[in-house]
């Protein structure tokens, strides 16, 4: 059962991916800032992680950096799930290694497929 990282600080809105994935046959984790994210993924066989871009202390786009600098084994799909949508931060996600980008209210079942199709392909299956 995959391990997914949910990184939003609000509360509600945690519970409410997290909700979802569980629907799904997902597990999860909640975060709450970029910091406990970084720390959760070194104590957990995280999958991958989907992370909102306005978060305490550091943003998204700082965290998804952060990600990619402390990969040694394999790549962690990432999803930006935020409310900012201009084409210049869809660019910085890009830029910062995010997988995929979408803008809130997003569909949950295009962010379920994709979260499953980037979670197959680290997998090699």
């Amino acid at each position: 059962m995959p391990l997914i990282l949910v990184v939003e600080d609000d509360v509600e809105m945690n519970e409410l991916q997290r909700e979802l994935l569980s629907l799904h046959g997902m597990e999860s984790l909640p975060a709450y800032s970029g910091s406990q994210a970084l720390e959760l993924c070194e104590q957990h066989p995280i999958d991958a992680v989907l992370l909102d871009i306005m978060l305490p202390e550091m943003d998204g786009f700082e965290t998804c950096r952060l990600f990619r600098q402390r990969q040694t084994e394999r790549r962690l799909p990432v999803i930006m799930l935020t409310a900012l949508d201009s084409d210049d931060c869809r660019r910085r996600g890009a830029a910062c290694g995010a997988d995929a980008y979408f803008v809130k209210p997003f569909d949950p079942d295009e962010v379920v497929r994709t979260l499953q199709t980037l979670i197959a392909e680290t997998k090699g299956e």
